[in-house]
């Protein structure tokens, strides 16, 4: 029977009903050769119940009983006794492992398994485990001595025996990153948020092991500069979804939408069981994890005509995401109460809270809805986003004061320290700074400024400090200002310009009592190079 245009609608609920662009996937594979860590009272309940597909290794952390280990010698356990410091690197089919067995430092693997072998799943009973990060890796298991927990990793370990796919959550951007320049420590927003420790520093840039991330989502959310994308699903996708959504929302009479945010897994199992008790006012969206939506989200969801974003934490949040959406929260929510706005526009509440949360939205953000279409650069979407709330917003100021860690902002110089030695200008890595060429002078473009701390840190007179605010006037943030200027030095001997001379008077005043430096050496610090080299050899020359 032909379906009626309103059956064909698509339903403003049901975000996964719309098409999205596929990413690319992870492979694992696991062979079933199962590494067990403990002491001898906790391995031996567990090597018995086993399935035989797993194939069985051992780090005892004690000496085991004889008894014990004639039994595990005739049924082909391999096993390491007694074992302390162990170091666990990996993940799902790849597990590498160190441990200090007889005060030697040996590679289980070399000890315990066949050549070209890796152990492909670690259940460690030791309590504290060797691995202690907010989200382990894929084929790691830590239950310790909870019953329970022990329970449930022996379920799972039956079920990890083949192959596997996950998609490959995040796109990285070298050209766009600010961990650092010049072997300076930059930004580290990604490192300190990603809880399964699959960022690494590689020098200036950052490493991410696509097999050790689980797609928490965290490293784009915190990256300033755009470096580090979610790919499941892109930006572009996901805006165009809200876009859509609104569209089927207010074309069925849908009046003052709120944008209800959960995960996949304890989220979309709270949506299952609740959603009929929803207003009909609020729309589920499903992210795969709740720290994959940032500033460049909810601000556009807002833009777009929700009138408030609300993150549902169903389950328990890791450190790290408290942490990271805490953070972003408040920095989305200064810019908008900078505007008359409520600082409240986006929330973050727990699924236990839900019925005492549905207080009256406030003030309707947007009147205007926007349509700009999504970008690739997150930073343009953000700014795309904050125009238009503004263009309408209560309050309207120049600018308005952000808390530090936020990645907007001006750098401020201390000119009567600065000697424009331009060391800032050499590890800025998104061209906030930049020289005067031909004449002394340090110029900057702050809507390119992400607050990385490079420059700060780059300075040897300790003439820069960060300065966090949003300037709303974006053509003001994107004119080159000119922040500090200094008179030409010119060459004591040939006239030629060399220096500033704030940096001669500096050199000057720090070497005039060092005795290296006294009578026509001191000279030769304001002469040019060539004319330094002259004086040099023709003091030699003078020598007798």
């Amino acid at each position: 029977m032909p379906q009626s245009p309103d059956s064909c609608r698509p339903n403003p609920r049901q975000a996964s009903a719309y098409e999205t662009e596929p990413t690319t996937w992870v492979s694992y594979r696991s062979n079933g050769r199962l590494l067990i860590i403990g002491d001898s009272d906790a391995v031996v309940p567990v090597t018995e119940r086993l399935p035989a597909m797993l194939r069985r290794f051992v780090l005892f952390t004690d000496s085991p009983p004889e008894p014990l280990a004639e039994s595990l010698k005739s049924r082909e356990i391999p096993y390491l006794e007694p074992c302390a410091d162990i170091n666990i690197e990996g993940h799902l089919g790849a597990f590498r492992v160190e441990t200090r067995c007889g005060g030697i430092r040996i590679d289980a693997r070399v000890a315990l398994l066949p050549p070209e072998t890796a152990f492909d799943l670690i259940l460690d009973l030791q309590n504290p485990p060797a691995i202690d990060l907010p989200v382990p890796p894929i084929g790691y298991f830590a239950p310790g001595r909870d019953a329970e927990k022990r329970e449930q990793a022996l379920n799972a370990l039956a079920e990890m025996v083949g192959e596997f796919d996950k998609p490959k959550f995040f796109e990285y951007r070298p050209e766009l990153c600010a961990h650092g320049a010049s072997r300076i420590e930059g930004c580290r927003s990604c490192l300190d948020a990603c809880g399964t420790g699959a960022i690494e520093s590689r020098g200036d840039r950052v490493s991410v092991d696509p097999y050790r991330c689980q797609g928490c989502g965290e490293c784009a959310t915190v990256c300033p500069s755009g470096a580090m994308n979610y790919l499941y699903p892109r930006r572009i996708d996901s805006l165009k979804c809200l876009r859509l959504m609104l569209d089927a929302f207010f074309e069925a009479g849908g009046d003052r939408p709120e944008l209800l945010l959960h995960d996949s897994s304890a989220g979309a199992t709270w949506i299952a069981e609740y959603e009929s008790e929803l207003p009909e006012n609020v729309l589920p969206y499903e992210l795969e994890a709740l720290g994959a939506s940032g500033m460049d989200f909810w601000l556009s969801a807002l833009a777009y005509g929700f009138e408030r974003v609300t993150l549902l934490a169903a389950g328990k949040l890791t450190e790290p995401t408290r942490r990271v959406l805490a953070e972003q929260i408040g920095y989305a929510g200064e810019i908008l109460s900078g505007m008359g706005y409520p600082s409240d526009s986006i929330r973050l509440i727990c699924a236990e809270d839900w019925p005492s949360a549905l207080e009256p939205l406030p003030a309707s953000p947007c009147r205007t809805h926007a349509r700009f279409a999504a970008d690739d650069d997150k930073r343009t979407v953000i700014r795309l986003a904050i125009e238009h709330l503004y263009r309408q917003a209560p309050s309207q100021p120049e600018s308005t004061v952000l808390s530090a860690g936020a990645p907007f902002g001006e750098i401020r110089v201390d000119k009567e320290k600065c000697t424009l030695c331009l060391a800032c200008v050499s590890v800025c890595p998104e061209r906030a700074l930049a020289d005067g060429q031909d004449v002394p002078q340090l110029k900057f473009i702050e809507a390119n400024c992400v607050q990385c701390g490079l420059c700060e840190k780059a300075c040897p007179e300790h003439a820069i400090s960060l300065a966090p605010r949003y300037l709303f006037d974006q053509q003001e943030a994107r004119r080159v200002r000119l922040l500090h200027e200094e008179a030409v030095f010119r060459c004591v001997e040939c006239g030629k310009p060399f220096a500033t001379a704030a940096m001669i008077k500096t050199i000057t005043q720090r070497l005039q009592h060092h005795p290296m430096f006294q009578g026509p050496n001191l000279r030769r610090l304001l002469m040019c190079d060539d004319c330094r080299v002259k004086a040099h050899f023709e003091h030699l020359s003078q020598k007798p």
